[in-house]
This record gives C-alpha cells, structure tokens and sequence, in this order.
C-alpha cells in the first residue's frame, strides 16, 4: 500500500506549517494554519478525499483556516469530517457558528483531555480506519496559567458577559430537577434536556459546566452542519442501503452509533442559537506570551505491510493461481488436495507464512509541536512516561517488529531547535529518522503565493510605486546545517516536500511546475516580458507620463488592497480586505478575510527591526471595519487581533474594530481561547463600537440614547479624533445578512464611501453623496445581472452607476467572482465623459487618491498583461473553481 507525507505549506510571512498524510483512498491533514485553502489552490495537491483533519493546538496559529477549509471542503461536495484538537475544540467550531454553516457536511469533533481522567488517552488511538491509527499525547508546559473551573459563567475581560442567571435561576433550577450527574452521563438524555431547556425564556447557556456545557457545544455544531443530526425513518425504508452505507462509514473511520434506518434533515436553528456559549473550563488567561498554551503530539502509525507472495514455493506445495491464493494472501490458510508419496490424494493446509515472507512493521510518523522552552520539559517527561509513545525511542523500536518510525516534524519556537535538552531529544529516536524542521530563524521566507507574486513582478515594470514588490528572502538567518550537535538527517521544512513512508524513501522537493517567480527573481537580470505586454506598457506609460492632473482634496491618502476575491481567494486574489492609510494619522482597514495578516506582512514585510515593517503598521492601525459576517470578510479578524497582543513593546493606543453585535458575539467566545484585547489586562487594548450605533441617520444627542450605546458613541468621538475624522458612520446595505457599508469623513473635506457587499442601493447613494472615493462591491460581470440579483450581490454596471449617482468623483472597484481571475470582462467598456475616475483594485496596489486616473489609464495594459501570461496552471485553477459555488 503506497502512502506519503507532505508540507502543504511551512513557516512563513503568510502560512503556518500544515502536513498532509495521503493514501490513494484518503488525506489526513495535520494543523489547519491560515491561508490553508490558498495554499491547497497554489500547491499540485488537493483536498480531495480528506478524512479528517488534526490540531496541534486550539487557536489562530494553528486552527484560524478551519472555518474556511470547512466551508472548501463542504462546498466541493466533501460529506463527513472528524476534527481532533485539544479540550477547546469544541467551543473553538461552535464560536464559528454565526457565519460557518452548511447542510451538507457532517463534522465529529473529538477533544484531546488535557488531563485524562483514569486510563493513559495516548495509550488508544484518537482516530483509527483502514488506513492508520493515530495516537495524541497531551504537553502542558508548566508554566501555563490554566484556570481549571472557571466560577460559573464568570470569563475573563469586558468582552465576557457575566452569568446573570443566579444558582437558583431556571438553567441550573433545571439542570438540579433532572439529575446533572445523570445527564452528563447520558448523551441522548442531555441533548433532550438541552433542546427542552433552551425554549426556556429566561434559559442561560453560560449558567451550563462540565460535561452538559459540552453537550450544549455539541448542539451548537449540530446547528451549524444539520446532516450531523439523524432523523427516524420508517424502519423498512432502504434498511439495506442504509446498512452497506454504515459498513463503508466504518471503514473510514466514521462514528456509526446512530441507527440504520435514519436519514439527514435539516432543522431551523435552536432557540438560543445567538446565546453566548458556556466559558470553557480549562482555559488560557492572563499569559504574556500568546504561544504559551498546551499543545498535543501525535503519532501517526500506518498499515502493516504483508510480505511478498512466493509463487514458487506455493506451485512447490500444490496451490495453484485462483482464489485460495487470494484468500491466502487476506491471511486465511486454505486446503488443498495433492497427492502423497504412495500416490493417496490427501488433504494440505497450507498457512499464510508458508509461501508469503514476513510483512513489513507499520510507518510511524510523529508530529511534535513546542513553540515554547517551556513545552520541551514537558513534551521530553511525558514522552518518557507515556507507555505508548516511549516505544518510539530507538532504544524500545530498534529491533522492534510493531512499527518503525520514518519521519518527525518539528515545529519549534525560538530557541527550541538550539536546546540541548531538545538535540538530545531528537538523537534519541536513531540514525536512520529524517526529522523535518519548521523554525522560523532556520527557514527561509520565499514567496508562498508564487502565481500571484510573478503578476506583481510583472506589473512592477509597469509602475513601481503602485505596485511594489512583496517582501521574500532565500535565505535563512542560519541555515539548519550549521546548528551544532543535531542527528545527521535533518532538513528544513519546505512547502512541497514529500517523503514517501512505503516504499520508504528521503524527504525531496515537489516543488512542481508554474513557480515563474524565484527563477525570475534569481536570474539576476531584469525580466523579459512577451513584447505584446511590453508594448501595452509603453503605450501606458507614455501616456501618463504626458498627462497632468491637479492636486485633489486628499490626493495623499493611499488605498492598498490586501484581498479583492469574493467568496475564496484564487490563483491571483485573496479574499476581501483593503488598507486606508491616512497620512500623519494611521490606518482604517476594511473588512478582514482569512489570509489578511499575511497579505500586510508580505505588503510591508515582518522585519521586527524595521520601522517601517507590519508590526508599525499594527502599531498605526486605529480602526477595523467589518461590514458583516460571511466569512471571506471577517475570519481574518482574530489573527490580526492575536498578532497584534504580539507588540513589544505594546501598544497603548487603542483600535477600534467596528461591527455588528454578532461580529462581538463571536470575538468574546474566540477571547476565551486565546487573548485578543478586550480584556481591562490587556498591553494591546482594543475597544468595540456597534454598527447600530453609528448608523448614519442615529442622533448622537438625543435623549433616548441608552447606556449601552453611549459606549460606543463615546469610542467613536475617541476613533474620529485619533484619525482627524469628522465623522465614521454606517449605512445598513442590502445582502443575504445584515451588511453595512461605511462612511467615512475627514475633517479636510475628503471621503471615502465602501460599499459592503449588497445589491445597488440608494440608500448608499444618499449617505455617500458626493464621496471623494466609492470602494464599490462588482462581483459579477454585467452579463451576469440575474446571477448577482440571485446572490445578493452587484454588477461592474451596477457599481459604477452607483457612483454617478452618488456623485463620486472616483470609483474603485473590488470583490471579483474567482470566474474572473483578472479582470471582469465589462471593466474594459467604454465610459461615458465627465464620468467618475474608474479604476481597478489589484492585490498589494497602493493606490493614492489623486492617482486613481493612472489605474484608469492602465487597465488595459494589465489586461494585456494577464492574457500573455496564461500557463498551464490556469486549466487547473479553472477545475478547482467548478468544485465550489462561486457567487
């Protein structure tokens, strides 16, 4: 049975390190970082077959591109998935639920405990199929702070709402009248119980511990993929393919406890479905370093290999070719008829081992993750003592016939690699283990997205101060090769590595076709460009070098586009976010999808040492904007904010992140996982505002105004003068949720109106009038007017008329259908004169407002651009983008 391991993605600007196990019939994913997705869209592999998916960790470094991979996988048609993590995974998916939902997935999570009660958890397999069998071993570094049993519905920071039910309220009133021990011991009792409490009015999910909490999680993830929930059917109806469907589940590795006779519904959401989930109970609080969290090892153990079948030695006992031979090799020994010396015919039993050789130990692969030194002491004693793992020390597998362990990946932070106590660690497992390293001082940082950072390049030839190179490095700040004391087959980790387990073979590169960009880059000499696209750019070029336009109010302000796709990133696009840089004053960001940490720190690099490097720019940003809560807008939110507890020093000034109630919803169940800013502890603050609030027909002054919204009132006052704003304010737009479009004001008489995503609306129109720059939705093509009316969202036509009749002066377009992997086709018609300024938003632009006429006068130029660099990879962009519905 061939298999593999391989690195989807490593450490770098804008991945984390994700391994793939694959078999002909299925996939294993180990860590699902962000930008997993893309990685997967750039990369020869794909997610296809994928069983189930592993963490090492529950929170944004490891786990942040699991909602997006969810919805990939779901929307490709994928039908089941088991998730394992640490205790926190289930309260991590059922956070998602307000914007991760999708009626065809099955999701069965599995928690790691922590602190196993009773019997050794890595002495059994957390997942088992026909493929492997996968062991997890808890690492608590001591030093993490964990808060076990939390007070009942208390959590930590202003963003975790207190339990107002007392004990004597009707959550726990109930839970007393039903038994919580016997409850907690009996799942479909529990569910029952919460499903009856939660039509409850005054029910509190906060008030819930223990194992009913984690069964109201549960329900909550039961919500969010409804196939995950079985109905009764009649009892004779398709008993029999239901059955055989059960049987194949149970080779996959699938939980089958539900009955045969059962088939999928999809219900409405529960009541309570908007409650804040119960706190969870071990949980992270009050840690300096936000890498400082439990992390769980894994050992994957593979198939044994049966020995080769000897065709001489069974033709030698009488066994012919046919199917006693077939079943001899399923392990069945078999009779045969032969004669004896006097020339009886009698009877032979002839047993596997008489004419197959000895099988082959199972491949182990191991996966340690220690992104501190206080995980090493941890990881190295409970190796030690763990009965299962321990074997995995060459001195125990040596001569060992149960497995043989082929390949560890290392994910280290800093100083881990060059530990003593973690070299000796490494050599203890033997001369023959290649060990894989991912540390970030011993990695190189090429460019991840290669597709997309060859067009830049291109285009850099045509402007570079509008589009400017994306921060990489070849080189490492010391290579692995020069750290002293190291086992003899260690090798950096490479995004398209592959090791081959069986037929055993080293770690080699897979680095595939279409990466243009480092052979470009290495060469040396400036690159070469078809001479129809150098000839679109001259013509370009010439033309605004021969054209003058005067200074305009707030000319000097930069718009940079992080992500321009709709829905999921492709070949050249990231998903929706777009930078405001207001100078002399700091930065508004626009929507956040997955990967826009990335996208800042390949825009600006991750230099710690720069002034001028991402972690400024965190420094420098003052407000973000999600204008609602589909994913592609906001699942980049938390990494931004988790990265940003990251600044040392901190940084005092607070951000405002400006949303819907649920986008607060979300972020104060996320902040019991790992710390964001909301806390009153906080080094980093970060201070919330509603939508609602700051609507833009609201009346700050009158006296009806409650308490509540006097909060945000008072942080937009505080926003507005922290960025020489005259006003922010929100205008409600019209798409399959509840979106808001932003109006943003300065003081020196610019403005700046983004639309959201909606269909064409006048009431943005009228907020926006006269708008210095429209940022405008233009998902589809105007030959797609029916389809965008069907999905919300609006046309290149729609966009632009929009604009005239708000009166904007220029209009920038975004959020493309990945059916456009350029530019959509009615961008290049004709526009009327006197019309606003028309441009195009492109990955990593920087685009001044006062230039926003060069972007016009380009379009055509990089659309020439485009069309002369179609290669093979865009037949297999193509076949991804069928997979999924793209709106």
């Amino acid at each position: 049975m061939l298999w593999s391991a391989s690195v989807l993605s490593t450490l770098s600007s804008d991945t984390e390190p994700t391994v793939v196990i694959t078999f002909d019939s299925a996939k294993y994913i180990f860590n699902v970082g962000e930008n997993t997705t893309r990685a997967f869209l750039q990369s020869r592999q794909n997610w296809k077959k994928t069983r189930a998916l592993f963490l090492t960790s529950v929170g944004t470094q490891r786990a942040s591109g699991l909602p997006g991979l969810f919805m990939t996988l779901a929307d490709a048609g994928q039908s089941q998935m088991q998730v394992t993590g640490p205790s926190g995974l289930l309260h991590l998916i059922a956070s998602m639920r307000k914007y991760t939902y999708r009626d065809n997935l099955i999701i069965t999570p599995a928690e790691v405990p922590l602190f196993p009660p009773g019997t050794k958890i890595e002495d059994r397999p957390v997942y088992r199929d026909d493929n492997i069998s996968v062991f997890a071993l808890p690492v608590v570094p001591s030093e993490t702070p964990l808060q076990v049993a939390l007070p009942q519905g208390e959590a930590v920071g202003s963003l975790k709402r207190k339990r107002e039910d007392s004990p004597e309220g009707s959550s726990m009133r109930l839970l007393n009248q039903h038994g919580g021990d016997q409850l907690a011991g009996d799942t479909m009792a529990t569910t029952e119980f919460l499903r009856k409490a939660a039509s409850v009015p005054d029910f509190d999910p906060t008030s819930l511990n223990g194992e009913v909490a984690q069964a109201w999680r549960q329900l909550m993830i039961q919500s969010m993929f409804p196939a995950s929930r079985v109905f009764s059917e009649t009892p004779d109806q398709n008993v029999k393919g239901k059955c055989q469907e059960t049987q194949k589940a149970k080779g996959r590795g699938v939980n089958t406890k539900t009955d045969a006779s059962s088939t999928v519904a999809r219900s409405p959401f529960p009541p309570k479905f908007s409650k804040p989930l119960p706190v969870p109970e071990q949980t992270l609080v009050g840690s300096s370093d936000p890498t400082l969290k439990p992390t769980v090892a894994y050992a994957i153990v593979g198939p044994r290999i049966r020995g080769k079948f000897d065709g001489r030695k069974a033709l030698n006992l009488g066994l012919p070719p046919g199917p006693l031979r077939a079943r001899l090799v399923k392990g069945e020994s078999v009779t045969v008829q032969v004669k004896d010396s006097n020339g009886n015919v009698v009877g032979r039993e002839i047993k596997p081992e008489d004419c197959i050789g000895e099988s082959m130990a199972p491949a182990a692969v191991l996966l340690f993750d220690t992104p501190t030194l206080a995980h090493i002491h941890a990881l190295l004693s409970k190796f030690v003592n763990s009965g299962h793992f321990s074997k995995y020390l060459w001195k125990h597998a040596k001569d060992s016939k149960q497995h043989k362990v082929r390949v560890i990946f290392h994910l280290c932070g800093d100083g881990v690699l060059e530990d003593e106590r973690y070299k000796t660690f490494m050599d203890d497992f033997g001369p023959e283990v290649h060990h894989v390293v991912a540390s970030r001082r011993h990695l190189p940082n090429p460019m991840t997205f290669t597709s997309a950072a060859y067009s830049q390049l291109r285009l850099n030839q045509l402007d570079p101060n509008i589009f400017p190179m994306q921060k990489y490095s070849c080189t490492a700040d010391q290579t692995i090769s020069i750290v002293p004391g190291l086992p003899s087959h260690v090798t950096a980790m490479q995004k398209d590595m592959l090791i081959n387990l069986h037929p055993p073979r080293p770690p080699l590169l897979d680095a595939g076709k279409g990466d243009l960009f480092h052979p470009a880059v290495s060469s040396g000499s400036p690159l070469v460009l078809p001479e129809s696209t150098r000839t679109s750019f001259a013509a370009a070029q010439s033309y605004v070098a021969n054209t003058e336009f005067g200074e305009t109010c707030g000319g000097d302000v930069t718009v940079c586009p992080l992500g321009t796709n709709s829905a999921m990133p492709s070949k050249y696009r990231n998903v929706s976010a777009t930078l405001i840089h207001i100078p002399n004053y700091g930065y508004i960001l626009l929507d956040a999808g997955e990967g826009t940490w990335g996208q800042l720190a390949r825009k600006f690099g991750d230099d710690h040492t720069s002034t001028s490097s991402v972690w400024q720019v965190l420094r420098e940003l003052k407000c973000i904007f999600v204008s609602h809560m589909h994913g592609d807008h906001h699942i980049g939110l938390v990494k931004l904010l988790a990265m940003r507890q990251r600044l040392d020093p901190a940084c005092d000034a607070p951000l405002y992140v400006v949303g819907h109630d649920n986008v607060f919803l979300y972020l104060r169940e996320y902040a019991t996982l790992e710390e964001l800013g909301f806390s009153p502890c906080s080094k980093s603050p970060v201070v919330s505002i509603s939508v609602d609030v700051i609507h833009w027909k609201n009346d700050f002054y009158s006296p009806r105004v409650d308490e509540a919204s006097r909060g945000s009132i008072l942080a937009h006052h505080d926003l507005c003068a922290s960025l020489g704003l005259e006003s922010f304010r929100s205008v409600d737009v019209i798409h399959r949720t509840s979106c808001h479009g932003a109006i943003i004001k300065h003081k020196d008489s610019w403005s700046i109106v983004y639309s959201g995503d909606t269909i064409p609306t006048q009431k943005l129109v009228q907020a926006g009038e006269n708008a210095t720059l429209l940022i405008h939705e233009s998902t589809m093509a105007d030959d797609q007017a029916e389809l965008a009316a069907a999905k919300m969202h609006s046309t290149v036509g729609q966009a632009i008329e929009i604009g005239r009749r708000m009166k904007a002066r220029n209009i920038l377009l975004t959020h493309f259908s990945a059916r456009y992997p350029n530019i959509p086709p009615s961008v290049m018609s004709e526009h009327n004169p006197g019309d606003p300024t028309l441009a195009v938003a492109f990955d990593h632009a920087n685009i001044r407002i006062g230039e926003m006429w060069k972007m016009n006068a380009y379009i055509k130029a990089i659309e020439r651009s485009f069309a002369d660099l179609e290669d093979e990879h865009d037949a297999t962009q193509m076949q991804q983008v069928d997979e999924v519905d793209i709106p």
